[in-house]
């Protein structure tokens, strides 16, 4: 009997034992379901305890987020121990303020073979009979959305994108096999197949309509003013995929800081008036908060002992807020910040955690006072 762990990702979350599927239980506790996914899609790096509880306890209050999160690490561990699933038993790793997925692990997880499998057919050094049965393997065990119950999570949003660009390359190295065995049938049905699971996409479509014209027309050439249409657009098309990719490379950073973003007043009223307009199409609510700190009559008059305490604020608010938070130095004695948040509440518990931890690591006689306001939407 087989019973090798398998974990399917694509179209669902499931766990198997040889055929059978195991902790089903997962689904019925969707923080702990949500805990074990983003270890798994994310299993090249460890993840931090402060990265998890934001994605699990984004807006909620917790004094103890550490205990909280060993709370799921015991929970998916006592699942494992019920139902004798000794493979994966040592699934979860827990160093120095971090967890990860367990990668020496001997479990099949369907992204992962098939990126692998995806990767070895695009390769031009194998042999074209190798490449073919690659991406037939690879086209096969691609069957869409990935973990689906959280399509709307915005961290699995590029990982989903970027499995369905994989596939779509996939398959077009697949049809270049298949066009020089003149195979335009099962180009036709590749590519249909295609555009139900990975939905528009304008070359899929135009490499169907092409083998749909040979087939009507086995002796149409290149240059036939329809089919030669169809490839010069294909052929923009491709030059264009490879522009946006150098075009994000040039843009973005070479690692995103685990902090707060900290610019100058300038850049921070381009964010303001970005997220304004971003807010009035999107469900988020932004909110912008105003920090200001006073220390006693004797400090205050100290421009060097001031500055010290607002170079410390500032790492302090850098520090709590989150990756995608915005911060800037207002004034000599005062802090800008801009986030998210669900409920004006949640807003001004941000603000007084960090109201706390400013007044816990500073002298006694500084005084810290905040106001907080939603930002207007960009049609107020």
């Amino acid at each position: 009997m087989n019973d090798k762990i398998s974990i399917r990702l694509f179209d669902g979350f499931e766990i198997r034992k040889g055929d059978k599927p195991i902790l089903t239980g997962l689904t019925n506790t969707r923080k702990t379901k949500l805990f074990v996914a983003y270890l798994l899609v994310n299993r090249d790096r460890p993840v931090t305890h402060q990265e998890l509880f934001e994605l699990l306890w984004s807006g909620e209050d917790y004094s103890n987020p550490a205990t909280a999160l060993r709370t799921l690490l015991y929970r998916f561990r006592s699942m494992i121990d019920k139902e004798d699933a000794k493979a994966l038993s040592g699934a979860i790793i827990s160093h120095r303020g971090t967890y990860q997925w367990n990668k020496e692990l001997d479990v099949s997880i369907d992204a992962l073979d098939f990126n692998a499998l995806a990767e070895a057919g695009i390769n031009p050094t194998i042999s074209r009979s190798r490449r073919k049965e690659y991406l037939s393997q690879a086209i096969d065990m691609y069957k869409g959305t990935l973990l689906p119950d959280f399509s709307s999570e915005p961290w699995l949003i590029s990982k989903s994108a970027s499995y369905r660009d994989m596939y779509i390359e996939a398959v077009l190295a697949y049809i270049d096999i298949l066009k020089s065995e003149d195979q335009m049938a099962k180009i036709v049905q590749v590519c249909d197949n295609a555009l139900q699971l990975a939905g528009t996409s304008e070359i899929l479509e135009l490499e169907e309509q092409i083998a749909k014209l040979r087939i009507a027309n086995p002796e149409a050439s290149e240059k036939d003013s329809v089919i030669g249409y169809y490839n010069e657009v294909i052929e923009l098309s491709v030059k264009l995929q490879d522009e946006i990719d150098r075009m994000q490379t040039e843009l973005q950073e070479d690692q995103v800081e685990p902090q707060a973003f900290l610019c100058d007043y300038s850049t921070f009223r381009d964010l303001y008036n970005l997220q304004r307009r971003m807010q009035s199409r999107s469900k988020a609510t932004i909110f912008l908060g105003l920090v200001h700190i006073r220390c006693d009559e004797e400090s205050n008059s100290d421009p060097l002992y001031i500055e010290k305490v607002m170079k410390d604020v500032v790492g302090i608010c850098q520090r709590l807020l989150r990756v995608g938070d915005a911060i800037c130095r207002k004034a000599d004695t005062e802090v800008a910040v801009m986030f998210p948040a669900e409920s004006y509440e949640d807003a001004v518990g941000v603000l007084e955690r960090l109201k706390a931890a400013i007044k816990e690591r500073m002298e006694e006689g500084v005084i810290v006072v905040y106001r907080v306001r939603p930002l207007k939407s960009g049609r107020d």
